[in-house]
């Protein structure tokens, strides 16, 4: 590496702008490849970053990255399950896990973002990526018309690196997305969240499962509450920015909270970290176009889809993932074209699932989780399979053919091919043909009072015990609720 102006560069095979998921995730698969890699980040880690939700098929990817036991061994807070309750008719559900298809996950994290991207970032460098923090990519280089290298401010001198081939993974900066003007903004969701981290928490006033998201909704927003470490709890409100500016974030914060009774509860003794409530934007956006000559466009520097179901995370590591392969398999002989167009097409097909169902709490099911649960085609399995990031899914899997089916939600005008082929579990998951066989789930609790204590197959209420129920009810309606499999 030199002054900028010696005309002088270092070369790589690769390049990736940005350490966070997506960065690290493409930059651990190129190294160990044994390709030579620059990561270029900006900050310097561990960094606060909101988003700490996962879902279940992240487990499996941090396996075939190789970093699971790393993960394991940071001690984040394991995940059995998702509790949701719809404040306007006082309707309380948990999602479980252990329901998903057999040789799948029963488990994921809730994260402390700071930890849990660091120890990504050390991976990628660890399998032999060179990893250079608070490393500020300040212009894209190009050959022609074609991305061949970044020029970066480090240690307060100007370097310049090239390579065939650069991933942007610069986040909601999208440095590559903004010099070709390709990002398209989302007005059908516009979104803020109001956020505050509480420590110090009562782990006794926690009426959930230990380790489950408490999810709340009501008819203006809905509201997340999260253990992302033993003391250490997570709480935001999303609502229309039009309702925030109606008020002030403090106040607008504790309106919404005192409107989700259990997370309230979860917090209740505890200290709030910020001083006051801080303000994220959710405003959604995306791409037409995610690679190009010389480079590939993952995470937030292409799309950000509203966090409503914590697939943010999964899908950037897996598209990073993907980045990486597409450059590998160019370099093995494959047609550049075509493997930008495979590129293109699995991100595409990735994110337009991830916003359909996204769109369906929204403006089918007004914001209520468990009617989406009991209602969408082919029942709990496969509403909790989708949630659980089956965003490849088969083309008659049940509830991603009737999202599919809704024209009005395409995310992308320009017309592409859908990749029907789950990266994670292509062989270990339910099937429409499966149908047929499905029996009913064995943990469903017929009635769970709004201020009951839950455990993970058990309820306990106030002064009585409730068992599960393993059959049909009395009558129908019965029926399809114990084999959608939520706990009610």
């Amino acid at each position: 590496m030199t002054l900028n102006g010696s005309g002088q560069y270092e070369s790589f095979d690769a390049i990736v702008i940005g350490g966070g998921p997506a960065g690290s995730s493409a930059a651990y698969k190129l190294a160990s490849e044994g390709r030579s890699v620059l990561l270029l980040e900006k900050a310097n880690f561990p960094r606060f970053h909101i988003g700490e939700s996962m879902v279940p098929y992240l487990s499996r990817l941090l396996e075939m990255m190789g970093v699971s036991e790393k993960v394991q061994e940071a001690h984040f807070v394991r995940k059995s399950g998702v509790e949701f309750f719809a404040t306007h008719n006082d309707d309380l559900r948990r999602q479980n896990f252990s329901n998903l298809a057999e040789g799948q996950s029963k488990r994921t994290y809730n994260l402390n973002r700071a930890r849990f991207d660091k120890v990504l970032l050390d991976h990628a460098r660890d399998t032999g990526a060179k990893v250079l923090q608070q490393a500020d990519v300040k212009k894209i280089l190009f050959d022609g018309e074609r991305v061949a290298g970044v020029e970066y401010q480090y240690q307060g001198q100007r370097h310049e690196a090239r390579a065939p081939y650069v991933v942007d993974a610069s986040g909601r900066a999208g440095l590559i997305s903004k010099h070709f003007n390709h990002r398209i903004m989302n007005h059908k969701l516009e979104n803020v969240a109001v956020y505050q981290h509480f420590t110090d928490v009562v782990p006794e006033n926690n009426p959930g499962v230990q380790g489950d998201v408490i999810f709340s909704s009501h008819k203006e927003g809905w509201l997340w509450g999260i253990p992302i470490e033993a003391d250490v709890f997570s709480v935001g409100a999303v609502m229309p920015l039009s309702l925030l500016k109606q008020s002030n974030p403090k106040d607008m914060f504790k309106k919404h909270t005192d409107r989700a009774p259990r997370i309230k509860q979860a917090i209740e003794g505890a200290t709030p970290t910020f001083e006051n409530p801080k303000v994220e934007l959710d405003f959604c956006y995306y791409t037409e176009q995610f690679a190009g000559p010389g480079y590939f466009m993952v995470g937030d520097a292409a799309c950000f889809v509203d966090p409503l179901f914590s697939g943010g995370v999964f899908l950037s590591m897996t598209c990073g993932m993907k980045a990486a392969e597409a450059i590998l398999d160019i370099s093995k002989g494959k047609d550049e074209q075509e493997a930008y167009k495979h590129f293109d097409n699995f991100c595409k097909t990735g994110y337009d699932s991830y916003f359909r169902v996204v769109y369906a709490f929204y403006y089918e099911f007004d914001r209520d989780m468990n009617r989406m649960g009991l209602e969408l085609p082919g029942g709990f399995r496969f509403v909790l399979q989708t949630f659980a990031g089956d965003f490849w899914a088969d083309q008659d899997q049940p509830v991603m053919e009737y999202l599919r089916s809704k024209e009005e939600w395409a995310t992308f005008k320009k017309p592409f091919d859908m990749v029907y082929d789950c990266p994670i579990y292509p062989d270990n998951h339910y099937r429409a043909a499966d149908l047929a066989n499905l029996t009913p789930v064995d943990d469903f609790l017929q009635s769970l009072p709004t201020d009951a204590k839950v455990e993970d197959k058990v309820l306990v209420g106030v002064g009585s015990r409730q068992s599960g129920i393993g059959s049909f009810g009395k009558n129908f309606s019965q029926g399809l609720i114990n084999l959608f499999g939520f706990v009610k």
